[in-house]
Order: C-alpha cells, then structure tokens, then sequence
C-alpha cells in the first residue's frame, strides 16, 4: 500500500473555524479525523460542510445588519430549552458552536 500525501492551503480569516478544529486535533490522530471529515462529506451527497458554513454566514452577516429573529420562545428561555427543539438537533447545534 503507497502512502499519497495531499496538501492543501487555508486562509487564516475565512478559515479560521478549520485552523482551529485541526489544530485543537490530538497529535497522530489528524489525518484520521480529516479522513473520516471526507469520507461523513462524501457520503452526504450534495450537501457539505462548506454548504452548511456558508448558510451559517449569510445568518451571521444578517443578523449583523440588525435582521431580527422572532418565536414563541418563553421569556429568557435559551433556544436549548425551546420544548419544541428535538435533543439530538440542540446537541449538533452545540457541537457546530464549538468549531
């Protein structure tokens, strides 16, 4: 089996959530986690993380413009509490935040 080495460049501003993710990796398990990241990508199809980074984007650069987010959350209630927010979507938020 031949070892194929790919390298690959990144902008420290517009991707600084993936600098930081490989660079928050333990040592001797990044190209197993970047490997597995593909492969997640790859069997999703059409969507990919960079589809869900941008839209996430374009909701910040909204809500910088002063766009106002409305629901029927109760008073000081944060979005986690909602009762009509399924766990397992809370917990990938979560997760998504922490990029």
């Amino acid at each position: 089996m031949a070892t194929v080495t790919v390298s690959f460049t990144l902008d420290s501003e517009t991707d600084r959530d993936l600098v930081r993710w490989l660079a928050a990796l333990p040592r001797r398990q990044k190209s197993a986690m970047i490997r597995d990241t593909l492969r997640v990508g790859l069997a999703r199809g059409d969507l990919t993380l960079g589809d869900v980074y941008q839209a996430i984007k374009e909701v910040e650069r909204k809500l910088a413009r002063g766009v106002v987010v409305a629901g029927d959350a109760p008073a000081g209630a944060a979005p986690r509490d909602w009762p009509d927010e399924p766990a397992d979507a809370a917990a990938a938020l979560d997760a998504l935040s922490k990029l």
